[in-house]
């Protein structure tokens, strides 16, 4: 048996991500929130300082929330019309209280979809990895320093502290040498104090010099794990979450 730290900062480039909300306060929050999905984040209050900067580097994804200089289906017909945004996507947040608001036309103009106040983590970052990934994640990751014992001797490690992502479905370990895929691999770890039980399988893996983005690692999926340690893996990500948006400036 032998002990390693895992973590998951083995990200490629972030994409960016624009924010476009008069409402000060709530921009704040959602930047925050944006940002604890692994996403590069720019906001901004008017629409046209929105098409202003998507005129210099254009986003993959923009979030109209309260646009008050121009109508948002006036605002994602002229984010439309700019050179390189047909890749990109726009969803709108409304609060439910607009007079006037119609969702239909916000859809015509190109929105991929419009989100209704309260805006519940789980469901947004699933609405955004549809929107804009092409393997869509459908369990919320974080970045997070775990100790992980893993029950194999022939998984060797000389590093004194590595890191992992974490999801309620999997993590990533960083190791120099990856075991094969489909791989299963009996491992625990603590969570909120709770040591959590799992047999994990080798979904992909990233070996060194690979000329990739990612650190040498591999990708496990949990294949046995009890409800109980998911729904503890749940509650500690959302709690996470939480803290790194009450942390952000």
């Amino acid at each position: 048996m032998i002990v390693t730290n895992v973590n998951s900062s083995n990200t490629s480039q972030r994409k960016f991500l624009l924010v476009v909300d008069a409402d000060k306060s709530s921009s704040s929050k959602l930047k925050a929130l944006l940002k604890q999905f692994r996403y590069k984040v720019w906001s901004v209050n008017t629409a046209a300082e929105a098409l202003e900067l998507c005129d210099i580097v254009m986003p993959e994804l923009v979030i109209a929330r309260q646009v008050e200089d121009m109508t948002q289906v006036d605002f994602i017909k002229e984010f439309k019309r700019q050179d390189g945004s047909a890749g990109s996507s726009v969803i709108v947040v409304r609060s439910g209280q607009e007079d006037g608001f119609d969702e239909r036309a916000c859809l015509a103009a190109g929105a991929v979809t419009c989100l209704k106040l309260p805006l519940h983590v789980e469901s947004l970052y699933r609405t955004i990895q549809v929107a804009i990934e092409p393997v869509p994640r459908m369990n919320l990751r974080i970045d997070t320093i775990l100790p992980v014992v893993i029950n194999d001797k022939t998984l060797k490690s000389n590093e004194e502290k590595l890191s992992t992502a974490l999801s309620e479905s999997g993590l990533y370990l960083l190791t120099p040498d990856p075991r094969p895929l489909n791989t299963t691999i009996p491992l625990q770890f603590k969570v909120a104090g709770k040591t959590i039980f799992a047999v994990a399988q080798v979904i992909y893996a990233h070996i060194e010099g690979n000329q990739t983005n990612f650190k040498p690692g591999m990708g496990l999926q949990f294949v046995r794990i009890s409800e109980q340690d998911q729904e503890q893996i749940r509650l500690f990500i959302r709690e996470e979450v939480r803290k790194g948006i009450s942390a952000s400036p």
